[in-house]
């Protein structure tokens, strides 16, 4: 993955979910939108981006959002946070 590529994705997640991705991170970015890649039946990565970059796909950049994102409810159902939120930060 070049940098433009990773830089491109990144700022598309950060747009989309609010995802920031440091490009430490590329190795996570590449290892969970190569499945994405094969299940629109891309070659690589590189097409995959590729096809983004040309146009909206709206359900491929779903995909590509769902892919790294963690979609993670713990603090809704945690009962102790959703206290502290309630009395200290909503007043």
């Amino acid at each position: 993955m070049n940098v433009s590529d990773f830089e491109f994705i990144a700022s598309l997640l950060k747009k989309r979910s609010g995802l920031s991705l440091t490009k430490e991170k590329a190795y996570l970015m590449e290892s969970r939108l190569n499945p994405v890649a094969r299940k629109w039946n891309f070659a690589n990565f590189d097409e995959l981006v590729k096809v983004i970059r040309a146009g909206n796909n709206e359900g491929l950049l779903v995909d590509v959002t769902e892919a790294m994102t963690t979609n993670e409810s713990f603090f809704l159902r945690d009962q102790k946070p959703i206290g502290q939120f309630n009395d200290h930060v909503l007043p």
